[in-house]
């Protein structure tokens, strides 16, 4: 692992995700999340039309790849090079697209970060 500066504590790249979000499932490699609904309005709808109001979210195969990763060892930076190991993408177009993909699931809560841990 290479030296990294005072200045990179604070390079969200240099961050490990922590997957929080333990309702989920890999279905054929494609993550499925799932979610309980505690709204009581949204939840009395579903009773009046006698459909449960689901909110499961499939994600789709980059996603799912991404999420997979996850191990609480690997930063962002490393998921991302493993993400394109292809090598479809430039090393900045993965990395983008990985960074706004831990973006979206932090905002709502189903994942957080830590540190790199130094060895």
């Amino acid at each position: 692992m290479p030296e990294h500066s005072a200045s990179d504590k604070y390079n969200f790249a240099l961050y490990v995700p922590v997957i929080k979000h333990k309702e989920w499932e890999n279905i054929d490699g494609r993550v499925k999340l799932y979610f309980s609904i505690k709204d009581p309005v949204r939840r009395f709808a579903g009773w009046l039309v006698k459909k449960s109001p689901a909110n499961d979210m499939l994600f789709d195969e980059k996603s799912s790849t991404t999420w997979l990763l996850v191990d609480g060892k690997r930063t962002i930076f490393e998921i991302s090079k493993l993400v394109n190991a292809d090598g479809k993408d430039s090393v900045d177009e993965s990395l983008r697209r990985v960074v706004t993909f831990f973006r979206y699931i932090a905002k709502r809560g189903w994942v957080s970060f830590k540190q790199e841990e130094k060895e």
